[in-house]
């Protein structure tokens, strides 16, 4: 009787250690690589329209909207991102970056390197810091809105031919 006693309080108490222990400070080292341009204007998996000059990030497993703390040990820059999208899909990376934040820890210049990833608990994100972020990526997309579409080679040459034979 006793034994069946204990098991439950040990059973409630480990499956909510697993549960919860990874939402305080979890930390991951891997490679993280970054999203080209060529992603400009699609949707992410959250519905959010990808802007490469927004701080946002990737994950397979991290909730749609977790704050992260990027650290680059090569550069000893770090700067947060927000998940707001799904992958990556390039075999053995765990976060793909936007460019903007790519460009300030120094990772375009690698493509793809070994970074130190921190989940910022709820606690450590204050009104202030999330009013900061917000003006930090306003900015940037206003500096850098979309270029026009490039009109393709073929495209030329068919107007340039239809513009002859119509002499």
């Amino acid at each position: 009787m006793l034994k069946k006693q204990l098991r439950f309080p040990c059973l409630l108490f480990f499956n909510l250690l697993f549960l919860l222990l990874p939402a305080f400070g979890q930390q991951q080292k891997g490679k993280a690589t970054y999203y080209h341009q060529l992603f400009w204007g699609r949707k992410t998996a959250n519905g959010e329209i990808y802007h490469p000059y927004k701080y946002t990030a990737a994950h397979r497993n991290f909730p749609m909207g977790t704050w992260l703390e990027l650290y680059f040990p090569k550069t000893e820059k770090k700067t947060f991102v927000r998940i707001n999208d799904r992958g990556p899909f390039r075999k053995g990376a765990i976060l793909d970056i936007s460019m903007a934040a790519a460009k300030e820890i120094g990772l375009i210049k690698d493509g793809i390197a070994m970074v130190h990833i921190r989940i910022i608990p709820k606690a450590e994100i204050s009104d202030s810091l999330m009013k900061s972020w917000a003006i930090r990526d306003s900015l940037s997309v206003a500096e850098h809105p979309k270029p026009l579409k490039k009109m393709k080679k073929k495209a030329r040459k068919r107007k340039k031919r239809s513009r002859s034979r119509a002499k």
